[in-house]
């Protein structure tokens, strides 16, 4: 059996995080007055869908190219580095997008998440195993 502990502990992280992210937008809809599509023009239920949806555009391509430098052996370090520049960056990010007056934290939580899908890009494409 093949085993990856450390690209399933941040996916582990990052689906507990996610939770409240989905669970805020069923909450606004409800308040809404079940709204079932779109945002019904309402900011603070757009803000919510749209950092979810940047979660989940980001976060299963980081994860997939964890996995790959997992499984090809990769230093522990470069997998935590990663793992570590994914999450804090989705999290800034999403708290930015739901509660910042500024750009600032989105800026910082992209930055990291750039970072956590192009080292494992680099690093697969300069480690080829034939």
């Amino acid at each position: 059996m093949i085993a990856l502990p450390i690209t399933s502990t941040v996916a582990a992280g990052l689906a507990i995080f996610m939770f409240p992210l989905t669970v805020q937008i069923s909450m606004r809809r409800k308040s809404l007055g079940n709204v079932v599509f779109g945002d019904a023009d309402d900011m603070v239920l757009r803000r919510r869908i749209r950092a979810f949806g940047n979660f989940v555009e980001y976060a299963p391509i980081c994860l997939l190219l964890m996995a790959l430098m997992e499984l090809q052996g990769t230093p522990s370090t470069w997998l935590w580095v990663v793992g570590g520049l994914l999450a804090a960056g989705r999290v800034i990010h999403a708290l930015g997008m739901l509660f910042a007056d500024t750009p600032v934290p989105r800026a910082i939580g992209m930055l990291m998440t750039y970072a956590a899908f192009l080292i494992p890009a680099a690093w697969l494409l300069l480690n080829l195993q034939s």
